[in-house]
């Protein structure tokens, strides 16, 4: 499962070998937790929470306390990505305090992130800044560059959000030059996916453009993350008054997205089809929503694994 969600992110059919392993197994709820990803790089966020659910069940059964923070702060991610951004702030905050009971600085700084995200689809922006600027804080000096990358990705969204273009560009840029530094294909397709939003937002199309064509050039194999990016250009040709582009465009992530059984995003898709046929303006932001990324992270340009501890 780690090798096809950072190579060819696909469904297997080991869910229903795992759910039928006993609670008391004791690699049940690591796998449950890994099949879970596997869900979540397709797209599937119903599955994905339901697993969680599941999980988180198992850890505070087996009182450990690392494991349902952890878990709590996929939850947190997961409902904020279906529209529940209050629940997620709520998860966040938990496992928060437990990082903070438990001393682990580094893990709390995963928190924030996550807290940062959830308030800032909340709309409570000021709070998701000091959020995302405490993530930052909690890192020490040559602290794991990879939550370096995350937390400034998070201050950049959240500047686009309070409409401060130079700051949300600042802190993107800065995402994008530890990411390059460690040749991080995942992080580099949400970076560049922020700045094409953020020139969006300015007029700037031609450069939005180039920064979606970026994006998908670190989406090959992954076919969730390509039907993202022609979802965001389908919006740009939207804006543009561009309409038979933007519906081909849409098309596409349809397509892909139905194929992945990404129910959410494939409405979304199919409401903006609506839209375009009707002459109406579709969906307020005509946004994906960012994820945090907080998994286990495999560079696929070498053999090593980093662990969770090491990872964001």
């Amino acid at each position: 499962m780690y090798h096809l969600r950072w190579h060819k992110p696909r469904l297997v059919t080991l869910g229903p070998k795992i759910e039928a392993l006993p609670n008391n197994h004791p690699s049940k709820a690591e796998c449950l937790e890994c099949l879970s990803r596997l869900f979540r790089f397709v797209g599937n966020r119903a599955e994905q929470k339901r697993l969680l659910a599941h999980c988180l069940k198992l850890w505070r059964e087996r009182e450990d306390d690392d494991k349902v923070a952890l878990t709590l702060r996929y939850l947190s991610e997961v409902n904020r990505l279906t529209g529940l951004p209050k629940e997620g702030v709520r998860q966040a905050k938990e496992a928060s305090e437990i990082c903070e009971r438990l001393g682990k600085p580094v893990n709390q700084a995963d928190c924030s992130i996550c807290l940062a995200w959830a308030l800032r689809d909340d709309e409570q922006l000021d709070a998701a800044e000091e959020a995302a600027t405490r993530a930052i804080d909690l890192l020490p000096e040559q602290g794991p560059q990879s939550k370096v990358s995350v937390s400034h990705r998070a201050l950049g969204n959240i500047y686009r959000s309070k409409g401060e273009t130079e700051k949300a560009i600042h802190h993107l840029e800065i995402a994008f030059g530890v990411a390059s530094s460690l040749n991080w294909p995942y992080e580099l397709f949400w970076i560049h996916l922020s700045l094409a939003r953020v020139y969006s937002g300015d007029g700037r199309f031609d450069d939005a453009h180039t920064h979606v064509q970026h994006a998908k050039s670190h989406a090959v194999n992954n076919p969730y993350l390509l039907a993202a990016a022609s979802w965001l250009q389908a919006r740009l040709w939207y804006k543009q008054h561009r309409p038979e582009q933007a519906k081909y465009e849409a098309l596409q992530a349809l397509d892909m997205f139905e194929k992945l059984g990404a129910a959410n995003d494939a409405e979304g898709a199919r409401i903006f089809l609506r839209e375009i046929d009707t002459g109406g303006i579709g969906l307020p932001n005509g946004e994906l929503p960012e994820t945090v990324q907080t998994v286990v992270f495999i560079n696929p340009s070498c053999s090593d694994i980093v662990t969770e501890s090491d990872r964001l």
